[in-house]
């Protein structure tokens, strides 16, 4: 294995971890999001729940072309 290789396959593998990181940290950000949106007196942010969930796999699918493939 040349040098190369070995860097595209660990660039790939640090990939991969960054975008399952990235998922776990969307699906945190989302929920805090929404308990702060629900327990707030404002009536404005409740906006936010209808559009949250709609923009929610764009984002996914933005963090899984992270490494530059799909899945």
């Amino acid at each position: 294995m040349d040098k190369a290789q070995l860097v595209a396959m660990l660039k790939a593998k640090g990939l991969d971890i960054a975008e399952d990181s990235l998922k776990e940290l969307l699906e945190t950000v989302l929920t805090v999001a929404e308990e702060l949106v629900k327990k707030s007196e404002n009536k404005y942010d409740d906006l936010l729940l209808v559009i949250l969930p709609q923009i929610k796999p764009y984002l996914l699918e933005a963090i899984d072309k992270l490494d530059g493939q799909v899945g």
